[in-house]
């Protein structure tokens, strides 16, 4: 084997090696408060949460901190009962216990005021695949 050709095939394994490391998913990174809450940082902008997907396990405390950066913006958790309009100048949060096991999903209504009236911001996913939300994931495991 040439030189050469041993270098095509160690960039081809790694190629490979770096693409199955990238289909893991990562953990959501989050803080432990003093009060034994997880917190995490939730951010509404450009048609998207931002982390969009969020994995606790069963019975955690679990707290999202809210940000906006629409002028007007709502969130909803329909499986936690959770109903909230959003500033768009401070954070708001939500807390709940996370349980039974599964996929939940929450969503933003988001948006804009222009020209003296609104125009709601055509998102990612949706409810029933409705273009007037933006949608992001926990998973409960």
């Amino acid at each position: 084997m040439t030189r050469r050709s041993m270098r095509f095939l160690l960039a081809g394994i790694m190629m490979v090696t770096f693409a199955g490391c990238a289909a893991v998913q990562q953990p959501t990174p989050f803080r432990l408060t003093p009060d034994g809450a997880k917190e995490f940082a939730l951010r509404m902008d450009q048609g998207n949460f931002w982390p969009s997907n969020l994995v606790v396990n069963q019975g955690d405390r679990v707290r999202l901190v809210i940000h906006s950066y629409y002028q007007f913006a709502q969130f909803s958790f329909p499986q936690f009962n959770i109903t909230r309009q959003i500033p768009h100048d401070a954070p708001d949060s939500v807390e709940f216990v996370a349980a039974p096991r599964g996929w939940y999903d929450f969503y933003g209504y988001v948006s804009y005021p222009a020209y003296g009236s609104i125009i709601l911001v055509h998102g990612v996913g949706g409810r029933n695949g409705d273009p007037l939300t933006i949608q992001g994931r926990l998973y409960v495991q």
